[in-house]
């Protein structure tokens, strides 16, 4: 969305346990972390729920990092001392340096979530702080201190019971929203274009795309409803971008569900309500309207601050094969651009949803990628399936799915 002009991933029999390792899904397993050198034996550890209180703190403090990253990114000195700081911190999970060793030659480490839904609140808590921290940033800074010289694909997984398909998308639906007093602020022309093209759905092209427009929350989920989109893309503004954008956005909500017991806002998005201008629609309910009537896309795309770590987890739980997202705010221009890539990439050019997801990365500015984080949750484990990339990584630092 822009401002005014525009907007802004082996058999499991073969692995060979470390100590900490339980089987994943166990439940005492909180985080499977996986990759598969090829020739190689399969890497797999497992974070139990005893490191659950090092699960919270180092998703506050990571955050934060990530954060102000800006501050000391050109900084080789201060890259080194938090590539040290990320590795001693995965140590304290139980990831060892003989590990992040082995993890250093892969091409692909995937983060897996083992859902313990429902389980309360503490559950619910842990989840979120095991989906908070930027396993991506964390990873690549690690091995990448421990000598990694390719680039990276760290890829999420939520295992929803999909199947990993590869048809071409033709049914795209595009969703903004601007209701109310953010409509004076954005429009969607540029980020619409940029989509429309990029998934071949111009007038001469073979893909098909509808545009749902700042609509009602109930018109919203009829359309979302209405056919089995191949994609759905949303841009808009989310719960915490508003309080930012409009001064006093919240003054009108005496009382509203993204506002928690300790007074601070849940992720999620201003949509228009049936009564109201303004509606603020926590994550974990904007996921059932966007996949209304059961629908599982193969990819829900979040042009969404702060929509990495909980909006696109609940997508993928409620049964989309793919949802991108970010865990922290990114400059306008280059999210439409990213996405653009990554559609054009699985769209036109017909490759896989990781593959397209890599390729957008590395496609990007590195300058402009400082202080966020794009994240891939998948519905299904990618590692040891299928074929291998036929082009060989970039032989550079890069990192996909953080910065």
């Amino acid at each position: 969305m822009a401002k005014q002009s525009s907007r802004r991933i082996a058999k499991k029999a073969a692995a060979r346990r470390a100590p900490n390792s339980a089987a994943p899904g166990s439940e005492k397993t909180i985080i499977t972390i996986r990759a598969h050198n090829q020739g190689e034996e399969p890497i797999e550890q497992s974070i139990l729920r005893d490191a659950a209180p090092k699960l919270v703190s180092m998703a506050a403090h990571w955050a934060y990092v990530l954060r102000v990253r800006t501050r000391w990114a050109g900084d080789p000195d201060m890259r080194d001392y938090f590539g040290a700081r990320a590795a001693g911190d995965l140590g304290k999970l139980g990831i060892q340096p003989d590990v992040i060793q082995r993890l250093s030659l892969v091409d692909h480490i995937e983060i897996e979530l083992h859902d313990s839904q429902p389980g309360g609140a503490e559950a619910s808590r842990l989840a979120d702080a095991a989906s908070e921290i930027p396993w991506e940033y964390l990873l690549s800074a690690a091995t990448r201190n421990a000598g990694r010289f390719q680039s990276l694909l760290v890829t999420r997984c939520l295992r929803n019971g999909d199947a990993v398909r590869s048809a071409r998308p033709r049914q795209v639906l595009f969703v903004e929203s601007a209701p109310g007093r953010i409509d004076a602020e954005y429009e969607f022309v540029d980020e619409e274009k940029r989509i429309r093209a990029a998934v071949d759905a111009t007038e001469k092209g073979k893909g098909r795309m509808e545009r749902a427009q700042t609509l009602p929350l109930s018109k919203l989920k009829e359309m979302a409803g209405s056919r089995d989109w191949d994609a759905i893309h949303v841009s808009g503004v989310d719960t915490h971008h508003a309080a930012w954008l409009v001064d006093g956005f919240y003054d009108a909500f005496k009382t509203t569900e993204v506002i928690d017991d300790s007074d601070h806002l849940h992720d999620g998005m201003i949509l228009r309500g049936d009564n109201q201008s303004e509606f603020p629609v926590r994550y974990d309910h904007l996921a059932p309207i966007l996949l209304a009537a059961g629908r599982r896309p193969q990819v829900v795309t979040l042009n969404l601050y702060y929509s990495g770590a909980r909006t696109s987890r609940e997508l993928v739980r409620n049964g989309a094969h793919a949802a991108l997202g970010f865990l922290d705010e990114i400059d306008d221009e280059f999210a439409e651009l990213f996405f653009q890539a990554f559609y054009w990439g699985w769209c036109r050019e017909r490759k896989s949803v990781s593959e397209a997801f890599l390729d957008a990365w590395q496609a990007m500015d590195g300058d402009r990628m400082h202080g966020t984080s794009i994240v891939i949750w998948l519905g299904s484990s990618m590692v040891g399936l299928g074929p291998s990339r036929t082009k060989a990584p970039a032989k550079s630092n890069k990192r996909i799915g953080a910065s």
